[in-house]
Formats: structure tokens, sequence, C-alpha cells
């Protein structure tokens, strides 16, 4: 008679990340990242998307145009040769290069330790008690929405011959977006209300919302609507004062 106990059964391991999972089915997948998963995978993903879509956007800047307007308005542009004009565009290419791969290389560290605050923040603020292990991991899976998002800004910025230093059209992300694709582009104020509509940000915040329920044993449906409303208030903060 072969007697078997729980020990000796061995546990299938989990094959797709609970971060991954969490992306598609929220409710269960944040609930297991919060309980078990790990952070690194999700922060490796999100840095490399992040330098992936730097890269690209330097890789296809062309700040000439911007080059020859800053001259102008300066009044140096008359005065300039051809030669000049060419070194001010490559000295402006490398800074804008530079930059724009420092900026890809911080975004995950940095949105990762703010998320990690929002967290703690969000538990306190709805009455929950924080479980320690689960901040960073959830505050990374969050991540993960913005980094499809990167991956598309890579894919749209190698369609570009050549890309401005600034507003570059690339991945519609926003209402605003979207409708200027479809050729209605918004106006006034109604561009600066569509510009708050990130679609990939709300998407963050909804897994934040499960992750806060799941970190700090907060009832789902009070966890989504208070994450949801400091999201809308963050968005409208953030975007709206500056033009979007």
């Amino acid at each position: 008679m072969i007697v078997s106990s729980e020990a000796e059964v061995e546990r299938p391991r989990q094959r797709v990340p609970p971060a991954v999972v969490a992306l598609f089915a929220p409710d269960t997948g944040m609930d297991v990242q919060a309980r078990i998963g790990r952070a690194r995978f999700a922060f490796l993903a999100a840095m490399v998307c992040a330098l992936l879509a730097a890269f690209a956007q330097a890789y296809r800047v062309d700040t000439r145009t911007a080059t020859l307007k800053n001259l102008e308005k300066a009044g140096q542009l008359d005065n300039m040769s051809d030669r000049q004009v060419e070194d001010e565009t490559t000295k402006s290419n490398r800074l804008y290069e530079v930059g724009r791969v420092a900026l890809g290389a911080g975004e995950a560290p940095v949105f990762l330790g703010l998320g990690s605050l929002a967290v703690l923040g969000l538990v306190w603020f709805t009455r929950g008690k924080v479980k320690g292990r689960a901040v960073v991991p959830v505050a990374a899976a969050v991540l993960l929405p913005g980094a499809l998002a990167n991956v598309l800004d890579a894919i749209s910025a190698w369609q570009h011959a050549a890309l401005p230093p600034k507003d570059a059209m690339l991945a519609p992300r926003t209402i605003s977006a979207i409708a200027a694709v479809f050729g209605h582009p918004l106006a006034g104020p109604w561009l600066k209300v569509g510009n708050v509509f990130d679609f990939f940000s709300l998407w963050a915040a909804i897994l934040m919302g499960y992750g806060v329920a799941a970190a700090g044993d907060v009832p789902v449906r009070r966890a989504l609507w208070t994450t949801l409303v400091a999201w809308l208030c963050w968005r409208l903060i953030t975007t709206v004062p500056f033009g979007g």
C-alpha cells in the first residue's frame, strides 16, 4: 500500500507569471501576484520596452526644423553658414538621443517607486492593512500596460522616416489621439479633456485597484472606486493645466 502525502506531491509550476495573467484577468491575477508574485519579471519587461521605445525614437529623430526655428528666434540664422547650421542640427540630434535614452532607462525605476508609494497611500486611505511583501510586486505588475504602450510606440516610430523632437504622432493612447487618427481632431477644451483619458493609463489604474484590494485586504469595490477617482484627479492635475 502506497501512502502519499501533500509534501510528496509535486506542485505544478506556474508557467505564466501572475503579472501577465493580471493584465487580462486582474481580479484573479493581481491576487496571485500580491500573494506569491515577484517584481523582477514585470520590472525587467517594463524597462526593456521603455528602452526599446526610447532607442526607436532617438534613431528616427530629426531636429532640423526645430533647430532652424530656434536659431531664427535667437536672430542667429542669417549670420550662419550651411555648415554651421548642419553642425547645430547634429548637436541637437545628439542631445535629444542622449536625453531620450536616459529617460527611457529611468522610466521603469521611477514608476515602480511611485507605484509602490501609491499602493501604500491607497491602502492607508481605504483603511486596509498592508502586506509589506505585496507592495512592490503589485506596483511592478501595474507597469505592464505602459510597457505595451511603449512597444506600440516603438513600432510606430520605426514606421516614420523622421520624427520631430516634440509632439511626435506615435501609437494613439488617448481619445484625442484616436479622434485625430480618424480625421476628426478635437480642439480647445475638448482636446484637453480627451487627453485625460489615456487608455493604457486607465488599464494600469484598474490593475492598481485590484492590487490595492489584494495587498491591503480591502473590499474590491472600495479599492477600485478609490483608485479610479485618484487616477482621474491625477490625470486632470497633470494633463489639463499643461494643455495635455
